[in-house]
């Protein structure tokens, strides 16, 4: 199990960004979401934290 770094809710499939989880359903998500939905501008946010997450490690 891993945490998501999205979602925060631990799960067992999903992907690593860097050394970040990133779980099925955000991956999904992120991948389905458009410029013109209300959530894109959370999903540019968590992923602008992630960057600077695998940066600073």
């Amino acid at each position: 199990m891993h945490q998501c770094s999205i979602c925060d809710n631990n799960k067992e499939k999903g992907i690593f960004i860097y050394h970040l989880f990133v779980c099925e359903v955000c991956e999904q998500k992120l991948l389905n979401t458009e410029p013109e939905d209300p959530n894109y501008r959370f999903f540019v946010n968590k992923l602008k934290k992630l960057h600077q997450q695998a940066i600073n490690s």
